[in-house]
């Protein structure tokens, strides 16, 4: 019987909170694929109804954290599938510090 890891949720706040809104597509883009990628293929299969629809596992997980209410508990689910220190490397990889919103929304380099 695995264990599922201990999330700590005072870090999920804070992570939450240094993610903009403008932002919270490119966070989607880099977690779901990782938590996809980390998926058993029951898991998949249980989701898809297929052991190899990665793509329709992605779409599915995109559509369920579409909604940037939904930050705290996408974090907390990465957090807990993928883990903690992977989280914090693929959020630290996307440089939000470095990137501001244009007029649409969408992420740009300074």
């Amino acid at each position: 019987m695995s264990q599922t890891p201990i999330v700590n949720f005072d870090l999920v706040d804070q992570v939450v909170e240094q993610i903009p809104g403008w932002a919270w597509d490119a966070v989607c883009q880099s977690l779901v694929p990782a938590i996809v990628d980390d998926m058993p293929s029951f898991v998949v299969e249980r989701l898809t109804g297929k052991h190899d629809n990665f793509d329709r596992a992605e779409e599915i997980l995109f559509d369920y954290y579409k909604s940037p209410e939904d930050k705290a508990k996408l974090i907390a689910d990465a957090f807990s599938l993928i883990g903690t220190e992977v989280v914090i490397n693929l959020l630290d990889a996307l440089k939000l510090n470095e990137l501001k919103p244009n007029a649409t929304n969408e992420m740009s380099i300074m």
